[in-house]
């Protein structure tokens, strides 16, 4: 259980600063993917903690996220082809969707696939193919780096100001509402 989320939600807004910088990136090593890498996964299960410790306001944890979602055409990924991925999916037929967040975080989390998505006329990082062990067998898909930022940031800028615990039959206490407001406009303004 996270107690004082503030130190979280400030190294979610220093991650989804750095990704949003990510996406002009022109030169990229190994140490540079690894750390886009890591602050992909680290940011996700650090809004997947937020959210299971009730952290989150009931309307940012109740959101979808856009992305895009391909169909399996080939064989299942293994351990042998997941990198081979493109092969695999129908990347030519995607089809817009959306993932809660819990969803979103657990497809990052529990990745089997993993590529980052690079602009065909650029070459520059626009997001990352993924699918966990458990959705390999029907779907790929593609989250946007801006929905990513956008997550990120929504979550570290976000105030909770009401938390309503209630009991229930028995007597065990338990959160039925988080309310929160988005302090966004004012890191924005600064």
């Amino acid at each position: 259980m996270i107690g004082d989320s503030t130190p979280w939600r400030e190294d979610l807004l220093r991650i989804a600063e750095r990704l949003g910088k990510r996406k002009s990136q022109k030169r990229w090593t190994e140490r540079t993917t690894y750390l886009v890498e890591r602050d992909m996964m680290l940011g996700a299960f650090i809004v997947r903690r937020l959210n299971e410790s009730r952290k989150i306001s009931d309307s940012l944890a109740a959101r979808n996220f856009p992305v895009e979602r391909y169909s399996l055409v080939g064989g299942v990924p293994d351990v042998y082809n997941r990198y081979e991925f493109y092969e695999l999916y129908d990347l030519a037929g995607g089809t817009a969707d959306s993932l809660s967040l819990p969803r979103l975080c657990n497809q990052i989390i529990h990745s089997y696939v993993w590529h980052f998505s690079v602009t065909e006329d650029s070459g520059m990082l626009d997001g990352v193919y993924v699918c966990s062990d458990n959705k390999r067998r029907k779907t790929l898909y593609k989250i946007p780096l801006d929905s990513l930022t956008d997550l990120f940031a929504r979550v570290g800028a976000e105030d909770i100001y009401r938390i309503d615990i209630r009991a229930d039959s028995n007597g065990e206490r338990y959160v039925a509402r988080v309310e929160g407001r988005s302090l966004l406009d004012d890191i924005c303004a600064d």
